[in-house]
């Protein structure tokens, strides 16, 4: 093992003599190496060099003192412990000492074998702790800055004490920003802010915990926030540590599934019920007409009573082959279009039906052919559905947008009708949920389907009182991807 290397500087030979006399002392001499430097030029100079493992420094050093070396040291990152040592007692230099720095404060007229190895030791080890700490901060340092989830440092009074770049972009606000506002004015509900420090508080860490946070431009996010609970450098305030997971698509993807499940259940429901009751209604109709065959009388009143009859059989037979066909899923007829002009007839179909109110489109489509793969007569119904839940919500005013991003059409579908309720977010895509009274409430559920079928998807992006806007994405052509692969 190699002997620590001590160096004492120090312009009093006298000094130096004594103190090697201490040092012979010491029990396990052999584990010191002492050297002696007698002005502050030599000493700062080793001091860069790194040639030594502690230093020992006079307070007085000619026109210079101890202090002086030791914010030079300090200024110049030398990492070594320094102790700075003195002819006799101030607290004052002491304080001054060990605030800017220094590792230990010692007198020189109560120093022994047995001080001076002990404040060298525990130095050596104060020395490596703080350099591993160092480390450790650096590499957090590293990890918080390059991290491409959001990372979010709050205080335990919920100031935002600091944000990586992705919390930046993701919550999208500036630094300055977010110096005004408080953690819990990130949160969408904040009781659930509550129940976080709550957890942090108990447990120390918070693994995963789902909650909603809304940006400044009040968009709202699902979240997972995953959390521990660190004290200060200065050790008077706790932070809580916060990498937050954004789980909105996967939360949409997972609701959309258990949506179409609830349609599969809800087709094979259908269909057991249209045969119950398309059994007795044939029954009816058959003795119906037979009735009319038998009686074959031109009496008004019993021929009125048997036309209502017929026309409330028809309306029934009608009613129960609508909701099949509403739940039915078909095959698809896939075939390479260009969403443009599927687009458009969707629109001309959707204008053609309203007879008794004005509706206008804005178009605001990409100027490129973006080819799709899909059954057209199946994504105009999609499209028609879309559509036709904004009339029925009171819209006269839709925008269509369309953009491609990351080998998908996105088209955003705006209006101005009365929007979704909050408690109905959840909801608007189960079938059969409306509040409307002349409908079924498949609309949504069977677009839902459609565009799932399709690999793509639908969600409401945004709503309010002034009205929704739903975001419809599709996979662009894989012929297309083929071309640009050549």
């Amino acid at each position: 093992m190699k002997p620590v290397k001590v160096l004492l500087i120090d312009d009093d030979e006298d000094d130096y003599i004594l103190t090697k006399e201490i040092f012979n002392d010491i029990p396990q001499k052999e584990k010191y190496q002492l050297s002696w430097i007698n002005n502050y030029e030599e000493g700062i100079n080793a001091m860069l060099k790194s040639h030594y493992d502690i230093y020992l420094v006079d307070y007085r050093l000619g026109k210079y003192t101890g202090i002086d070396l030791l914010k030079e040291a300090i200024k110049s990152n030398v990492g070594e412990p320094i102790i700075i040592l003195t002819g006799k007692g101030d607290s004052k230099v002491d304080d001054e000492a060990l605030q800017i720095g220094a590792a230990d404060y010692l007198i020189k007229d109560k120093i022994d074998p047995y001080t001076i190895e002990r404040s060298i030791r525990y130095a050596l080890k104060h020395t490596l702790a703080l350099k591993a700490l160092k480390e450790s901060e650096n590499k957090f340092k590293i990890i918080f800055e390059r991290s491409k989830e959001p990372f979010v440092i709050i205080d335990s009074f919920g100031a935002i004490r600091d944000i990586n770049e992705a919390g930046l972009r993701f919550f999208k606000y500036t630094r300055e920003e977010l110096e005004l506002i408080k953690g819990v004015d990130l949160y969408l509900n904040r009781k659930d802010n509550t129940q976080f420090v709550q957890q942090m508080d108990e447990k120390g860490s918070v693994n995963d915990f789902e909650t909603q946070l809304i940006t400044k431009e009040k968009e709202i996010r699902t979240v997972a926030i995953s959390a521990f609970l660190q004290i200060d450098q200065h050790a008077t305030q706790e932070l809580y540590y916060c990498i937050i997971h954004d789980i909105t698509n996967r939360k949409k993807e997972e609701k959309a599934i258990v949506d179409i499940e609830k349609l599969a259940v809800t087709e094979r429901i259908v269909k057991g019920l249209s045969n119950e009751i398309r059994n007795p209604l044939s029954n009816i109709n058959l003795s119906l007409e037979q009735l009319k065959l038998d009686l074959n009388t031109n009496d008004e009143t019993i021929n009125l009573y048997l036309n209502i009859l017929k026309t409330n059989f028809d309306k029934i037979n009608l009613l129960v082959s609508n909701l099949v066909s509403s739940t039915q899923n078909r095959e698809l007829n896939i075939q390479t279009k260009v969403i443009n002009h599927i687009l458009e007839e969707s629109i001309i179909k959707t204008e053609d039906e309203l007879t008794h109110q004005s509706l206008k489109i804005d178009k605001d489509f990409n100027t490129t052919d973006i080819m799709v793969d899909v059954d057209e007569e199946q994504i105009l119904q999609a499209l028609q559905n879309v559509f036709i839940n904004a009339i029925e919500a009171g819209a006269n005013y839709i925008s269509v947008k369309t953009a491609v991003k990351n080998n998908e059409v996105e088209i955003l579908i705006s209006d101005n009708g009365s929007g979704v309720q909050p408690e109905d977010q959840k909801r608007i895509f189960e079938p059969f949920f409306t509040h409307k009274a002349k409908s079924l409430g498949m609309g949504l559920a069977n677009a839902q389907k459609i565009l799932l079928n399709h690999k793509g998807k639908i969600s409401l992006e945004d709503t309010s009182a002034n009205g929704s806007t739903f975001a419809i994405s599709i996979p662009v052509s894989k012929q297309i991807n083929l071309w640009d692969a050549l």
